[in-house]
């Protein structure tokens, strides 16, 4: 998707109409534009971007976003021939037109005219499940969750086509460090275009009339938070895109997986760590309304030391808005 094709807008409320702002769209076209360098990046090499912005709220989750919205998707598959060759047994996450279920795989009993899928904890028929896929990780238990819904964006970007594909096997290759709470905060927001609200007229009318928790809990339900696209991984989700981690007990976590590909350091808790990220792709994000240079000073240094400058122009394809300053080089991994 081109941000700029599209003027793209966030609200806090699904029935409030989302309000347009100028760095909305080159961040999430960011994402984008790191997913597409990957192809040009010399092996052994890593892309490390440094954002400076006035606040950071929300431009973690927004190049993140534009990171999945360019992740390519599964290769089409007919359901029933996957699961067909598989051993009894085998983790496998499946979905159907309500949720997404990641189980292991037991039998296809083709009895009866319909064949009926047997995991170990349910039952469907064949024409029931609309994508599956194996899980290359062990799975200690079988989850069930409601299908996530992406939202207006993603059906911009045309990810609706491919969204029951993409949650069968989501590439799940990105990583964000930073301060949880805030994190959250920013992932249960909405994007959309500039004046519409998320949920329809008709429908936000009939929602006006319920109580405050119940008009809650349904509009939750209808789904296009950033969350829904994202994706968190958690240990009760069957799905996920994203890998959130604690600027504070990041250390822990290091080295990072080998399959993630794009980690966004959200601040200057979590930039002191970007020499330790393996990652191809790096994004930083500093923030100007604190009054820490210590952030700013690492990145020049892994810069001025290690990296070769690349243009954002030229080679990202891509201009900072107003009241964002940003710089970008390769350092060897």
């Amino acid at each position: 998707m081109s941000a700029s094709a599209v003027t793209l807008a966030l609200t806090e409320d699904a029935c409030t109409p989302a309000v347009a702002a100028p760095w909305i769209g080159p961040l999430v076209a960011l994402g984008g534009r790191t997913a597409r360098y990957i192809a040009k990046l010399d092996t052994g090499r890593q892309l490390v971007v440094v954002l400076s912005v006035p606040q950071r709220d929300f431009a973690a989750a927004l190049t993140g976003m534009g990171w999945i919205m360019n992740s390519a998707a599964p290769a089409p598959n007919e359901p029933l021939d996957v699961l067909r060759q598989l051993e009894p047994g085998t983790p496998v996450r499946v979905v159907t037109h309500t949720e997404v279920i990641a189980d292991h795989f037991r039998a296809v009993d083709e009895a009866n005219k319909i064949p009926r899928i047997r995991l170990f904890g349910s039952q469907w028929l064949a024409t029931g499940i609309h994508a599956a896929a194996v899980i290359d990780e062990e799975l200690d238990k079988a989850i069930r969750q409601p299908i996530p819904r992406p939202g207006v964006v993603a059906q911009i970007a045309r990810l609706s086509e491919t969204w029951e594909a993409r949650l069968a096997a989501p590439q799940a290759d990105l990583a964000i460090i930073g301060t949880l709470k805030w994190l959250f905060e920013d992932l249960g927001a909405y994007l959309t275009r500039e004046g519409e609200t998320v949920v329809p007229d008709p429908i936000n009318a009939e929602l006006s009339k319920l109580g405050v928790d119940q008009r809650a809990r349904l509009v939750a339900g209808l789904g296009g938070s950033l969350a829904d696209l994202l994706l968190p991984a958690n240990k009760n989700c069957a799905t996920w895109y994203t890998r959130l981690y604690a600027a504070a007990r990041f250390a822990d976590h290091l080295p990072l997986p080998s399959d993630i590909r794009c980690v966004i350091l959200d601040g200057s808790g979590a930039i002191k760590y970007v020499a330790e990220v393996e990652a191809p792709i790096v994004i930083c994000i500093l923030d100007r309304s604190v009054a820490d240079e210590t952030a700013a000073e690492i990145a020049v240094q892994l810069r001025n030391s290690r990296g070769e400058p690349i243009s954002l122009k030229e080679d990202l394809g891509w201009y900072p808005p107003a009241g964002i300053e940003a710089l970008a080089f390769t350092v060897p991994l």
